[in-house]
């Protein structure tokens, strides 16, 4: 809708936008047991959803109070996670991914065996605009089991499914013999590129207790996100013999997952990035990488695993190398697996830099002949590390910043920090930095600033700066200096109007720094500094 208004002889148009409503498509009822049900639902991405539930079709009596309502329902969330603050951490973000992708799934419980349940979904996006579905008409049912029924052959399946971080998809597992459906959200209790069933919580054709199959029974899994839209049918046999936990794995799809490694390197050493591959069978596996090539003085590619015949690297333009991974005869690259590494030398005398290792136009070949279709490639990437050091600002999982400093061992760096956006703006000292690796990383640093700015810079101190640290009952010094020049420290008792200064120990600095652990002391006050002879 538009509006116009005269101001001052000119016409202004103000355009007012209605809100678009999200829209609620592929409504499922899933995971029914006799006391509770589940149902899911593609959205649009970012909308909120909402249920109500009703014991009659009309929507007359609502049972707000009387069942529990859980959106996005886990189960345990990452199964790496340690302690109950790592696993509500992993749930919440799992919950992210699911919105992200634009599906809705809730779970209804505290229901009452054998009873049929209506409900009425909702949505929400940031706008204000609204979805209610079904719009009008009688409203859609889920039938709680009469009971739990006994299982002759427990079954659990792990399905792979593809893509390069398919978590927070939610997968559905159906049966031809039964309507019941199950869902399962990827990364909940398992590996993040994996989902998990159950087949004993899929209910017999009548809703009223398990499904207990015989025989050869066909299966669908379908994907039901906006990453990968996978639908495979796969085949079991069940006898009358029986079984306990009976797992499985099974691959969803054709798909290829190239990964390639990160590492730090001194400017004119040697090393080497892993490369791996997560795949179905594939016989060809191909990429582009864009780098800087003048950076190195060599790059070849080798094969790491007996499944792969031929790695080639060949350069098809500046800057611009082709890779090619090839199985070898008989064999397929599947699974997951590093297969090759990329083997490099530095070029000696340059700049330090962070090197991008970006896969690009991912191509493979299914055993059968055919195109891949699922592909994603996760890059990797290089620090070149010479004098210049190189800063990287992340944010560790738990919400903390982290620094890391690349820089030459033996080398002095100081970070200094900026909380103001002025020009210039004002730095205070952060820290000093003695390197005695080719990187530092600095945990726990403020982040109440919304804004902050870091940067390095390599030092010499002349003249010296000693500082004195105490991890009680140890006292350590740790002198920053010219390399090649000769250093005294000195102690005093006390500072008072005379002050009696005594050596403690001379050296002569190979770095720019030196580090004196353990330089214990009976007096419980004592003064240091350090000067040229």
């Amino acid at each position: 809708m538009s509006a116009t208004r005269l101001i001052g002889g000119l016409l202004l148009l103000l355009c007012v936008g209605v809100p678009a409503a999200p829209v609620i498509t592929n409504v499922s009822v899933v995971n029914v047991t006799h006391s509770s049900f589940s149902v899911v639902w593609l959205t649009s991405t970012g909308a909120s959803p909402g249920i109500s539930v009703f014991a009659d079709a009309n929507g007359v009596t609502n049972l707000a109070g009387q069942v529990g309502i859980e959106y996005y329902p886990l189960h345990t969330g990452a199964p790496i996670a340690t302690n109950a603050y790592d696993r509500r951490l992993s749930r919440a973000v799992l919950r992210q991914k699911t919105a992200a992708q634009g599906l809705a799934m809730v779970r209804v419980s505290s229901c009452l065996p054998h009873t049929s349940y209506y409900f009425r979904l909702q949505e929400t996006n940031s706008t204000g605009g609204q979805t209610v579905w079904p719009p009008s008409g009688a409203l859609p049912s889920a039938t709680t089991a009469r009971e739990s029924g006994f299982v002759i052959q427990s079954r659990q399946l792990a399905f792979s499914l593809p893509g390069l971080d398919p978590s927070g998809s939610i997968v559905l597992l159906s049966n031809g013999n039964t309507p019941s459906l199950l869902a399962a959200v990827a990364g909940d209790g398992i590996s993040s590129n994996q989902v998990y069933f159950s087949l004993s919580d899929l209910l017999d054709s009548s809703g009223a207790t398990n499904f207990l199959p015989l025989g050869n029974q066909a299966f669908n899994a379908s994907v039901l996100g906006a990453s990968v839209t996978e639908s495979q049918t796969f085949s079991l046999n069940f006898t009358t013999d029986f079984l306990i936990g009976q797992g499985g794995l099974i691959a969803l799809g054709s798909y290829t997952v190239l990964s390639l490694g990160s590492e730090v390197v001194r400017a004119g050493d040697s090393g080497s990035v892993p490369i791996g591959v997560y795949a179905s069978a594939v016989t060809n596996v191909s990429f582009l990488l864009n780098m800087p090539t003048n950076r190195f003085t060599s790059l070849t590619l080798q094969p790491t695993s007996p499944q792969v015949g031929l790695a080639q690297l060949q350069v098809v333009a500046s800057n611009t190398l082709l890779a090619t991974l090839s199985a070898a005869a008989g064999q397929t690259l599947q699974g997951d697996q590093q297969v090759a590494q990329l083997n490099y030398a530095t070029q000696p005398g340059q700049t330090s830099a962070f090197v991008p290792l970006s896969p690009l136009s991912l191509q493979a070949i299914s055993a059968g002949g055919s195109p891949v279709p699922n592909l994603a490639a996760s890059p990797g990437r290089l620090a070149i590390v010479n004098h210049q050091p190189l800063l990287e600002d992340l944010f560790a999982s738990d919400g903390e910043r982290e620094l890391i400093l690349y820089g030459l061992p033996g080398s002095s760096y100081e970070i200094q920090r900026s909380d103001n956006s002025t020009t210039p703006p004002t730095w205070s000292d952060l820290i000093r930095v003695p390197m005695t690796s080719l990187f530092e990383v600095f945990q726990g640093l403020n982040t109440n600033s919304s804004l902050v700015s870091y940067r390095a810079s390599e030092f010499m101190a002349d003249p010296p700066v000693i500082e004195a640290h105490l991890q009680s009952p140890a006292r350590t010094l740790l002198a920053y200096g010219l390399p090649g020049t000769n250093y005294v420290i000195q102690y005093a008792t006390n500072l008072s109007d005379v002050v009696n200064w005594f050596p403690f120990l001379s050296y002569t600095l190979t770095n720019s720094f030196q580090l004196f652990p353990n330089v214990g002391s009976t007096n419980p006050e004592i003064f240091y500094r350090v000067k040229k002879p």
